[in-house]
């Protein structure tokens, strides 16, 4: 179970705004097309590294740069 999110393990409008912004500037970053195969994962990463608990923006950048 997801330790830092409620039972529902939704994710919020602010939260998805967090989210989106986060993956938008790392395929600008790593000159991605958002409709790439790359993208996808990066997108799938982004939101599994959230709903275990890696809320900080900051880190969820570390993570996902390291991919």
């Amino acid at each position: 179970m997801y330790p830092s999110r409620d039972l529902r393990c939704a994710i919020s409008p602010n939260e998805l705004n967090l989210l989106q912004r986060l993956f938008e500037d790392e395929l600008a970053r790593k000159h991605l097309p958002i409709d790439s195969p790359l993208a996808e994962c990066l997108a799938k990463r982004l939101i599994a590294l959230f709903q275990d608990g890696v809320t900080e923006p900051r880190d969820l950048l570390e993570r996902i740069s390291e991919t």
